[in-house]
């Protein structure tokens, strides 16, 4: 909606939504009814799933046209998805800022924290708490662990598996002790599976990225399906199902790669899940096994399904996220697929339409990933750019150094191998030491020490 600003009441509330881009009821309703769903599941009280907002009431929230507080189960929701009290969040920011207590500073990081010696890890005093009170595992906790686990999906693409396996393990094996310990109400128990099955599965992608054993990645998928069956969550199923397909694309298996992802869309078809599912899983295998058909179908059908979504996240979604994929990252993996399949224009189409969000984004492997593709296909083009092509790829070869990962590697050398009977050209040469400069960078030896790629790059 649009906000008149000579009427509206500006509140905490309306520049809350504003910083969110949740301005369109649609979009609001959306964050609205995940909050609902689960504050009724960590209080098993069932009716706050039911609660919903209607057009009118958010516009007047919206100009800030409240008589009176809203019903007390929208309040509660409202308080859990902006950790805010009502009261502050309908106030003018002025009148918040006059009834709120004064604002702490700015807090360190807790690894700062503990190098001091001055305070307690944050997670240790909420465990304290639960002690002195005798009290099974609570909101508090639950919001603590989801807390941590999108912290680590925000900064994957910029710190990488590398920097960040660790704190996922640590934070993987303390869900799963509170899951096997005391008992706990049916709403925890359930979300403490959630919580475990998804640590278990950012840990799965992270061991395909890191080029760890097919075997590492494989157990921690079937843990992550196997606590999401057991709560019903299909959402964490398929995005364990589209991780497993992942990582046996990248093992160069590519029938056995559809299969799993045909699996995971089999779950739910019409699912926001199944977009990754239909053109990271499907249709990449299927190009690269020469099915252009069935490759086509499922580029078609993720498309589709993109449309028929009420809200998808925008810009270029990190690649771990458990959200559904946003039309940019979709259409990134086109792209992918479209080069399997000899597709130069469209790769080149698609590339164009992104390459704004691309270089906004804060994601390197992204920018990567798309510029070597893009390389590639100017070399496959009637009247092939190989000088253009090979400063594309070095390029890439730049922007994905921060936290190497085995799909940057095997694309850049592809684009190598594809440049086979240039290689006699200075700036293929120049491509092939830059490649042979970021193999040898301490974080990517353990991607591609020993592996067939490497003896080839070394004639």
């Amino acid at each position: 909606m649009e906000i008149d600003v000579h009427t509206t009441r500006v509140t905490l509330f309306l520049q809350l939504v504003q910083e969110r881009h949740w301005t369109t009821v649609q979009t609001f309703g959306t964050h609205f009814a995940r909050a609902a769903r689960e504050m009724a599941q960590i209080t098993g009280e069932r009716q706050l799933a039911d609660v919903t907002v209607s057009r009118r009431t958010f516009d007047r929230w919206m100009a800030g046209d409240l008589k009176r507080m809203p019903q007390l189960d929208t309040r509660r929701i409202l308080e859990h998805l902006f950790q805010q009290p009502v009261a502050l969040l309908f106030a003018t920011p002025e009148g918040a800022a006059a009834e709120a207590k004064p604002a702490d500073p700015p807090r360190p990081p807790a690894a700062v924290l503990r190098s001091e010696g001055a305070f307690d890890d944050p997670l240790a005093v909420i465990t304290k708490t639960e002690l002195l009170t005798q009290s099974s595992t609570g909101m508090a906790v639950l919001h603590h662990f989801r807390g941590e686990i999108q912290e680590i999906v925000d900064r994957y693409e910029t710190h990488g598996p590398q920097a960040l396996a660790g704190k996922a393990r640590s934070l993987h094996e303390e869900l799963a002790a509170r899951l096997g310990g005391r008992q706990h109400l049916p709403a925890v128990h359930t979300e403490l599976f959630r919580l475990t099955g998804q640590a278990a599965g950012l840990l799965a992608y992270m061991a395909v990225n890191a080029g760890a054993r097919p075997a590492v990645a494989e157990a921690y998928c079937a843990q992550a399906e196997t606590l999401a069956e057991h709560i019903g969550d299909t959402q964490l199923q398929m995005w364990a199902a589209g991780t497993r397909s992942l990582s046996l694309y990248y093992q160069h298996r590519y029938a056995e790669a559809d299969a799993a992802a045909a699996a995971g869309v089999d779950l739910a078809p019409n699912d926001g899940q199944a977009i990754r599912l239909l053109v990271n899983g499907r249709a990449r295998a299927l190009a690269r096994l020469g099915d252009r058909r069935g490759a086509e179908r499922a580029i078609g059908r993720a498309l589709d399904l993109s449309d028929q979504q009420p809200s998808l996240p925008s810009g270029i979604t990190s690649c771990i996220s458990f959200a559904p994929y946003s039309l940019a990252r979709t259409l990134a993996n086109e792209i992918t697929a479209r080069l399997s399949l000899n597709d130069t224009g469209e790769v080149l189409s698609c590339a164009e339409e992104i390459d704004g969000l691309i270089e906004k984004s804060d994601s390197e492997w992204s920018r990567a990933l798309v510029r070597l593709d893009v390389a590639a296909a100017l070399l496959q083009h009637k009247k092939p750019e190989v000088e253009h092509a090979m400063a594309l790829g070095r390029r890439a070869l730049h922007a994905g150094t921060t936290a190497p990962i085995t799909s940057v590697w095997q694309r850049a050398h592809e684009l190598y191998e594809r440049a086979g009977r240039w290689h006699s050209v200075p700036d293929v040469g120049d491509y092939a030491e830059e490649l042979r400069t970021w193999r040898s960078r301490p974080q990517a030896k353990s991607i591609v020490s020993g592996s067939d790629v490497e003896l080839a790059l070394q004639q």
